[in-house]
C-alpha cells in the first residue's frame, strides 16, 4: 500500500512574529474575494517547473509527485502560460501515466517512477486541468482529460451509505475498510467536471462529499480530519493516517486543503461549512499552526503557508474579509522567507481559487 504524505515547511521562529496581527479580527460584512494573483502562479512556475515540464520539490530531495504536476497545470492556466502547460502535460504523460489512465504518484529527479500507486487528488485535478484547457491543441487535451476522468470513476470511487459514491484516496483504498482523504474532495473540480464531461456522477460525488464532511465535522463544530475511514459496516469516521505516521486524528497539512476547496465551492452548503470553521481557526495560534486537534487544540504550533491559506479561506467564507486578506499576506510572507514547493503551490492556488480568476468562477 502506498500512502501519500504531505510535507510543509515548519517555521517555528516565524510563529511569534506572525501571531500578533489577527487578534480581534472578526466579520466585516459580505466577504470581498481576494484579487487574482497571477504573479504568484508565475513565481511557482519559475521556481519549481524544470524546462522539460517536471515539477520538482527541491526542499524534499528534488523528487516529483503527481499532485505537483497537476498543480503545475492549473497554475499555468492561472498564469496564462500555454507553453508551460504543454511542457508539464508532456512530461507527465511520458513519465507518470499508467496503462489504466491514472498517474504514478512519485518519481525521482531523473523521472524514474518510485511509486506506481496513484493518488486520486492528482488524478482528479489532472483531468480537470486538461478539460479546462483552452490553448493550442485544446482538442487533444480534452480527449486526454475525458480518458483520465473515466479512469478516476472506474478505479478510485467506492460506495458509501445509501449507494453514495465517494472518491477514495486511490485504487488501493477502495475496499473495506476504505481509506478516505477528504482533502482530495475538490468540490470545484467535481462540479466543473460534471459540466465538462456531461456525466452526472461527478455532481453526485460533490454532493456526497458535502454530506460526508458535515457528518465528519459535526456540522462544522470540529475541523476536518486528514484521514477518514469507511468501515465494512458502512460507518464513516475520522481516523489517523493509515500509514501510522500520525498517532492521532488531526487537522494537518492534508485537511487544511479541505477548507480551501469548501470555501471556494459554488455550493452554498459547502461555503457555510467552511465559514463555521472560522470560529476555531480565527485564534492566531491556531490560524498558522501546522497541526491541530479537530476540536482546535494545537498539536504543532509551527507556522506554514497552507494553514494560513486555509484559515484565510475560512475567514472569507465567514464574511471576515479583512482577516482573510491579512492571513493571505502572512502566507506570502512565510513563502518568501522560507520558500517550499508545497507552500509556493498553495500561496498561488489559494487566492486563485478564492478570487475571480479562471479557477474561481462559479
Amino acid at each position: 500500500m502506498r500512502i501519500k504524505v504531505q510535507a510543509g515547511t515548519l517555521v517555528p521562529a516565524l510563529g511569534l512574529i506572525l501571531s500578533t496581527t489577527l487578534a480581534g479580527c472578526g466579520g466585516d460584512g459580505p466577504a470581498r474575494r481576494p484579487a487574482p494573483q497571477p504573479h504568484a502562479a508565475r513565481a511557482f512556475l519559475s521556481a519549481y517547473v524544470q524546462p522539460d515540464g517536471r515539477v520538482t520539490r527541491p526542499d524534499q530531495g528534488g523528487d516529483t509527485v503527481s499532485e505537483g504536476q497537476a498543480y503545475g497545470l492549473l497554475l499555468a492556466e492561472v498564469a496564462g502560460d500555454n507553453g508551460a502547460f504543454s511542457r508539464i502535460w508532456q512530461w507527465t504523460r511520458d513519465h507518470l501515466q499508467l496503462p489504466n489512465g491514472l498517474f504514478a504518484y512519485r518519481a525521482d529527479p531523473a523521472g524514474r517512477v518510485l511509486s506506481r500507486q496513484p493518488a486520486s487528488d492528482a488524478d482528479l485535478l489532472m483531468a480537470w486541468a486538461l478539460l479546462r484547457y483552452r490553448g493550442p491543441q485544446a482538442a487533444a487535451a480534452h480527449t486526454a482529460g475525458r480518458a483520465v476522468a473515466a479512469a478516476v470513476l472506474a478505479h478510485e470511487v467506492t460506495t458509501g451509505p445509501g449507494g453514495t459514491p465517494i472518491l477514495a484516496a486511490g485504487p488501493w483504498a477502495t475496499g473495506r475498510p476504505a481509506s478516505l482523504d477528504p482533502s482530495y474532495w475538490s468540490l470545484t473540480a467535481m462540479t466543473d467536471m460534471a459540466a465538462l464531461t456531461g456525466n452526472p456522477r461527478w455532481r453526485q460525488l460533490a454532493n456526497g462529499a458535502v454530506a460526508l464532511m458535515r457528518h465528519l465535522t459535526g456540522e462544522g463544530r470540529v475541523l476536518p480530519p486528514d484521514w477518514a475511514e469507511l468501515t465494512a459496516s458502512g460507518l464513516i469516521r475520522a481516523e489517523p493516517a493509515p500509514s501510522g505516521s500520525q498517532p492521532q486524528t488531526q487537522y494537518g497539512l492534508d485537511a487544511q486543503r479541505t477548507v480551501v476547496w469548501f470555501a471556494a465551492s459554488c455550493d452554498p452548503r459547502a461555503r457555510q461549512l467552511a465559514g463555521r470553521w472560522w470560529a476555531l481557526l480565527k485564534h492566531p495560534g491556531r490560524s498558522q499552526a501546522i497541526a491541530l486537534h479537530p476540536a482546535g487544540a494545537v498539536i504543532d504550533p509551527a507556522a506554514a503557508v497552507l494553514p494560513l491559506v486555509a484559515s484565510a479561506s475560512s475567514a472569507y467564507a465567514a464574511g471576515a474579509a479583512t482577516a482573510g486578506r491579512h492571513l493571505l499576506q502572512r502566507a506570502s510572507q512565510v513563502q518568501r522567507t522560507y520558500p517550499t514547493y508545497y507552500g509556493g503551490a498553495w500561496a498561488a492556488l489559494g487566492p486563485a481559487l478564492l478570487s475571480g480568476s479562471p479557477l474561481g468562477r462559479c
